[in-house]
């Protein structure tokens, strides 16, 4: 708890850039990606220096999470990107084992890619996830080197997999939109096609990540019109420390056009370990009087980071919060 306030992080990777998992593209892969992170970092809130080469342990992200930050809950998503990684930049098996450890406190997402392992593969390897391992979303990433992508709209491709999710009893599927990790095409990146498969399975719900940066417009404008898309605040919160009036007017935006209630906070650990200090940034939020004038962005309320923080993923979860901190702390503590 932050503050009276239930915080549930949609995303958590339990990395491995070890050499036994990692090509050799992949090695400049994952230094694009601890170069970005240390771009967006402060001094007290680093880039993780033992990214390269290495993966956490599952007590070391206990630690992170629920020892050394007020984080209540948090989802470990799988990162299915087998062409830079030979099992997945966060492999599948590696999120189960810190769900298995910590199943109180831990949600599992999987992950798979059509393109690498076929459609009927990708389906299998989904009902077995689910099954066997308990998960209960799913992380895709489309875009690959060489133009190598494809498209959640895909009837022939993207369609089975959904039609599965929702035979599995999964109800929630979740997006890399945009923040390219190196020579992926950009227009495959954008979040366009989200549109239709929304609009084709309105059961389903459909998470967009990192406000699909640099397409934040074209975002906002899909999820402000399609009422089973949501939005993850993964990375966003991650840019702050270097650039917070271009990190409020995104949010400002969001909050304006789609509203508080299908927003999601996400740390990004283990990229950036520093994970209580992006809640406590969070906690602290406030819009500027300029900017609410300005542009009619709505204040930052108490009400609207307690949804942010973890009340909206508990939701599309169906995770019991009053049940959850009565089993943790004896009584609903949100309203101490």
């Amino acid at each position: 708890m932050k503050d009276g306030m239930f915080v549930f992080d949609n995303v958590v990777h339990m990395f491995d850039n070890t050499m036994k998992n990692t090509t050799p593209t992949g090695v400049q892969i994952a230094q694009n990606i601890l170069g970005m992170a240390k771009i967006f970092s402060s001094p007290k809130l680093p880039a993780n220096p033992d990214f390269l080469g290495s993966e956490i342990s599952v007590e070391e992200a206990h630690r992170i999470l629920f020892v050394d930050s007020d984080t209540d809950m948090a989802m470990a998503q799988t990162v299915p990107l087998f062409g830079w990684w030979k099992d997945g930049f966060s492999p599948a098996r590696r999120q189960y084992d810190l769900k298995k450890a910590y199943p109180d406190k831990v949600l599992f997402c999987g992950g798979v890619d059509p393109l690498f392992q076929g459609v009927e593969g990708a389906c299998n390897e989904m009902t077995r996830q689910a099954e066997e391992w308990g998960a209960v979303s799913f992380k895709f990433y489309q875009a690959h080197a060489n133009s190598l992508n494809w498209r959640v709209d895909d009837r022939a491709i993207a369609y089975p997999m959904w039609e599965r999710a929702l035979s599995l009893g999964v109800k929630t599927v979740q997006f890399h939109k945009g923040v390219p990790f190196g020579s992926e095409c950009m227009e495959a990146m954008r979040p366009n096609d989200i549109q239709q498969a929304a609009n084709d399975f309105p059961e389903l719900n459909f998470v967009i990540h990192h406000l699909g940066d640099p397409y934040i417009d074209e975002t906002i404008s899909i999820a402000a019109r399609t009422p089973n898309v949501w939005l993850s605040l993964s990375a966003w919160i991650n840019v702050y420390p270097i650039m917070p009036r271009e990190a409020l007017m995104r949010l400002g935006k969001a909050l304006m056009y789609v509203g508080p209630d299908r927003l999601l906070y996400g740390s990004e650990a283990f990229v950036w370990p520093a994970v209580q200090g992006y809640i406590d940034l969070f906690a602290e939020l406030e819009m500027p009087e300029d900017l609410m004038d300005g542009y009619g962005f709505p204040a930052i309320t108490r009400e609207t980071k307690r949804k942010i923080f973890g009340e909206n993923f508990a939701r599309l979860m169906g995770v019991d919060v009053a049940a959850f901190l009565e089993k943790k702390y004896g009584h609903d503590t949100r309203h101490d």
